[in-house]
């Protein structure tokens, strides 16, 4: 007998090897349990074939075209309450596996038992345990699927050509794009807002995908945004388009959408979906400025471009209006009495 675990879940269930020269094997019994057992296998692949196509068909499906594992994190409450309160599908498209990040992973060394603050040491291991930690932190916001290219994260930089023109194979990763996208059928792209200030890869990333969408024909294109996230009591951040860029022109300069990380709910609304934006960022543990971002951000900000078709404006509206939407229903409780009262 061996028990296997079916993928995401804690359960295993039971094989049961069966020996017909074994003492007091029955035919009959062998061949009715056979076909329970073949007929439950059935049953529970419909079930999940069934369950991702009610997903696929009730909720918004939404590609995030990013440059390095965590750069998620800027929508990861608005990729939570997509996936997980609107059944919808969230996909990942992660150019570079951020080997470059070996800086800041002083803390992780002792995580990992490697010295990855090492240069050439941490170039060999963090493509791995960087997929690994987007793995499980997107396991946190529901990630459906994730395409790694696999470019390679040079350094840091302001300058959005130099992985465009030296680091990356930018004919790969269009052609890889522009598969993805005309085979899944997104009705959104995500990105990072390609502000001056920004990483040159997230700028990079960004182009990538706005040149990806306007390739496409205009009756079938997703509605592609830009986010970045700010706190409340930040002055308003200002965005018309990034350099001479023309693909990068937004429809107005302040943001078109917002998801509220500190809208409340439970029980006296006392939790908040600042919850899931650290939960998911501590999953990315060899990062270390990352984990320094933790309550940071209370909005996450959308900037609507221009290239998008006239349509998409409503599309994006609707989606934002059912993101607004707390779904959980505030239970009440009875006081507890005290056990123990202190007698005079």
């Amino acid at each position: 007998m061996a028990e296997w675990f079916r993928r995401g879940s804690a359960k295993p269930f039971t094989v049961v090897r069966i020996h017909p020269h074994a003492s007091g094997f029955n035919v009959k019994y062998a061949m009715k349990k056979l076909g329970v057992l073949l007929l439950t296998v059935v049953f529970y692949f419909a079930g999940l074939k069934l369950g991702n196509a009610q997903a696929t068909a009730t909720g918004p499906r939404v590609l995030v075209v990013m440059a390095h594992p965590d750069d998620e994190s800027t929508f990861s409450v608005t990729l939570y309450k997509i996936a997980k309160e609107q059944h919808g599908i969230v996909d990942l498209f992660v150019i570079t596996n951020g080997e470059a990040g070996y800086k800041y992973a002083t803390l992780a060394e002792s995580y990992y038992g490697i010295e990855l603050t090492d240069e050439k040491t941490g170039r060999a291991n963090l493509p791995r345990i960087r997929k690994r930690e987007l793995v499980n932190a997107g396991h946190i916001l529901g990630v459906n699927n994730y395409y790694f290219i696999d470019q390679k994260d040079a350094h840091y930089t302001l300058n959005e050509k130099e992985p465009l023109d030296t680091s990356w194979n930018v004919n790969t990763v269009n052609n890889r794009l522009h598969q993805v996208l005309t085979s899944n059928h997104y009705d959104f792209i995500f990105t990072l807002l390609p502000e001056a200030s920004t990483h040159g890869a997230h700028k990079a990333a960004a182009l990538v995908a706005l040149n990806a969408i306007t390739a496409l024909p205009a009756n079938n294109r997703p509605v592609i945004l830009g986010a970045a996230t700010c706190n409340k009591a930040d002055t308003a951040t200002h965005f018309t388009g990034y350099g001479t860029y023309a693909q990068t022109k937004s429809l107005t300069d302040t943001a078109n959408f917002k998801v509220d990380r500190t809208a409340s709910f439970s029980y006296k609304n006392r939790v908040n979906y600042k919850v899931i934006a650290n939960w998911e960022i501590a999953e990315h543990k060899s990062q270390g400025v990352t984990q320094m971002s933790m309550n940071d951000g209370d909005v996450e900000n959308f900037w609507y471009f221009a290239v998008n078709v006239t349509a998409g404006l409503q599309k994006a509206r609707a989606l934002f209006r059912a993101l607004s939407y707390t779904p959980y229903v505030p239970k009440s409780y009875q006081d507890a009495k005290p056990l123990y009262s202190k007698s005079k």
